[in-house]
């Protein structure tokens, strides 16, 4: 059983394998992918029996061939990423794309949460878009611009 679900604010990929070992016990092991430097790749993993009476042994772990399972979900989601860059692509990093409303206000959110909790707004905005600080600074000042982020709400005046 295999399920993938994309979350486009937080660029975060869930995948969802069973296998079963030599005694015929299930486990389940659930994977969460992010996007880092524009490439999916693993951010957690947890692992868990599917009857949860039955502790996870040594040999469990042995024998649960990790690297192949990672390598065939890296690639669906890398063809996922790729696909959705296509739909939604078009324009190149270097060509200023716009941004949709619904996009900004995400920034917005994000920015103004990070703000009011005395966090970095930059790096808030990167690390919850999976983009880099500087794309998230020029998301910002669009979203700023657009009305999104109310003037009076500004880090330098912290």
């Amino acid at each position: 059983m295999l399920q993938n679900k994309q979350n486009s604010k937080s660029a975060t990929t869930d995948a969802v394998k069973e296998f079963i070992d030599s005694s015929g016990i299930k486990l389940l092991l659930s994977v969460e992918f992010k996007v880092f430097n524009d490439r999916p790749d693993i951010a957690a993993i947890t692992i868990k029996t599917a009857d949860a009476r039955t502790p996870i042994s040594r040999r469990m772990l042995s024998e649960i061939p990790l690297d192949k399972i990672f390598r065939d979900e890296l690639a669906i989601e890398n063809e996922h990423l790729k696909r959705m860059r296509r739909k939604f692509g078009g324009a190149t990093a270097h060509q200023g794309r716009q941004h949709s409303d619904e996009d900004l206000q995400a920034v917005a959110e994000v920015y103004i949460a990070a703000y009011r909790a005395r966090l970095p707004v930059q790096i808030a905005v990167a690390d919850s878009l999976g983009i880099s600080v500087s794309t998230a600074q020029k998301r910002i000042m669009a979203a700023r611009k657009r009305g999104f982020i109310p003037p009076d709400i500004n880090p330098r005046s912290i």
